[in-house]
């Protein structure tokens, strides 16, 4: 099964892993022995219809890292948002693909996982929140550039632009305060934890 994107295509095995991974809550971890101590995002999706990711996530606790390929891209026909699609070759063989919607603030998600070349994923389900139980097993994923940013960039700008003009800011106005809000929160996604040995969570 192939499954398009903008940046072209990628084989699916399964036909569970067409169904997007929607995004029920977000967060944030540091840890300073994690990422140079930046805060990692962290996404809870919805894995009702995916046990194979929820079983990835289980056994990976015990086998410590696996091997995956990223790819971040646009599902042809789905407008507002970006996807990240992940494939999996060890400890199990699977595809996930997780969308990010631009019109629920899910861009800054983005922004710090390309800030942090890192991702946590956590299974759940509607209404899971990472402060209801921070010590459910979750699995990070390294992240690296694939080229990704220069397209990004110009994407999270015409976003945030569009965003000021529905404040009622001029187009000149608009693009000058959206360039100055993404500066501020790239400010923010660069602070780090100190070197004491704990471990923050947001929310």
């Amino acid at each position: 099964m192939r499954f398009s994107f903008r940046t072209g295509h990628f084989e699916l095995r399964h036909e569970r892993e067409k169904d997007v991974l929607r995004i029920v809550a977000d967060g944030a971890i540091a840890h300073p022995g994690v990422a140079e101590g930046r805060l990692i995002p962290l996404v809870i999706v919805d894995s009702s219809s995916r046990p194979d990711l929820e079983e990835y996530i289980r056994i990976h606790q015990y086998i410590g890292a696996g091997d995956v390929i990223c790819r971040w891209g646009r599902i042809i026909g789905h407008d507002n948002t970006v996807a990240l699609c992940l494939s999996f070759s060890r400890p199990a063989e699977l595809v996930a693909i997780i969308e990010f919607d631009l019109q629920r603030s899910q861009a800054v998600l983005v922004e710090q996982i390309l800030a942090t070349n890192a991702l946590y994923i956590q299974a759940g389900r509607d209404g899971d929140r990472l402060k209801h139980n921070v010590n459910l097993t979750k699995v990070i994923v390294e992240v690296p550039a694939t080229g990704f940013r220069k397209f990004w960039d110009k994407i999270y700008l015409r976003h945030a632009t569009a965003e000021m003009r529905q404040r009622g800011l001029n187009r000149a106005d608009a693009k000058r305060a959206a360039k100055q809000a993404i500066e501020e929160m790239r400010k923010l996604a660069a602070i780090r934890m100190g070197s004491q040995n704990t471990t923050s969570h947001l929310p």
